[in-house]
């Protein structure tokens, strides 16, 4: 049977893409996936980005109940999705091409101000079309974290680093080399006396355990490893204890407990724990 491909936008939620491009290594109404470039997420609590991608595909009423069964999918009440050209595909992939990641070297605690400096300074001086991208890898502070009396900030995971999604052109090198030198920015990270790409398989790996990571936090209803809890239930109540592992699944916990002055651990539901606020 042939089908007739054509190319459509999609959206997916961040971090549920690979299920796309699982349809189209494995379907055969799906042949192509373009996506323009890696949609950075800070791992954001509670919010989740989008990722805009063109997938080539036949569009039956198969191929859409296919669709429709991919987590974090955005489409409207009719089903339809927005049709693509060929030469706007042409056209999107030739300009992409020229933009490739690069790392810039800055002093720790100045990444914040040189990302402002580029975001807004790029603007005044008309080279910001050069710069689709500028991101600082963040973790987010843990529930615990933030119940904490302390102040919870996110912190950065890779201090003195600033990523940018850039056409590396003679104004863009003119641009960074005239970067004030009180923001103490050391230039591009480099490969012998070139700026090193970042392949876009790294960026993409570096998001997706950002976002693993996150989400990961977000499980085991609200516990983590090491919080102290006080049992509420059962032969051990009023004992208190630290959380030694968790198991979502069975929905249990381990807690450490001390019994005649040794250190034992016992299995709860986790409806027999409660937190305990320092």
């Amino acid at each position: 049977m042939a089908y007739e491909y054509k190319w459509y936008i999609i959206k997916v939620d961040y971090g549920y893409e690979n299920h796309i491009r699982e349809l189209v290594s494995d379907t055969v109404y799906f042949k192509e996936l373009f996506i323009p470039y890696q949609t950075i997420c800070n791992s954001k609590s509670n919010t989740k980005e989008s990722c805009e991608m063109y997938v080539c595909m036949h569009l039956c009423d198969e191929s859409k109940n296919i669709l429709n069964q991919v987590p974090g999918l955005h489409s409207d009440e009719s089903g339809n999705f927005e049709i693509v050209s060929d030469d706007e595909i042409s056209l999107k992939r030739r300009e992409l091409s020229k933009y490739k990641w690069y790392i810039l070297r800055v002093a720790s605690n100045c990444e914040e101000k040189v990302c402002q400096h580029v975001l807004e300074n790029s603007i005044r001086l008309g080279v910001n079309d050069y710069f689709k991208e500028v991101f600082i890898p963040y973790e987010e502070p843990s529930e615990m974290e933030l119940r904490s009396k302390k102040i919870a900030t996110r912190r950065k995971c890779f201090p003195g680093y600033v990523f940018l999604y850039v056409n590396l052109c003679d104004e863009v090198l003119n641009f960074v080399n005239n970067i004030p030198k009180s923001l103490k920015v050391y230039g591009f990270l480099k490969n012998g006396n070139v700026p090193k790409v970042i392949s876009d398989d790294e960026i993409r790996s570096m998001c997706n355990a950002l976002y693993d990571a996150q989400e990961t936090k977000k499980l085991s209803y609200g516990y983590e490893k090491g919080e102290k809890v006080k049992i509420n239930d059962g032969l051990f109540q009023d004992f208190t204890g630290k959380i030694d592992e968790i198991n979502d699944e069975r929905k249990v916990v381990n807690v450490e407990v001390s019994i005649l002055g040794k250190p034992t651990i016992i299995e709860l539901d986790l409806a027999q724990v409660e937190k305990v606020e320092d």
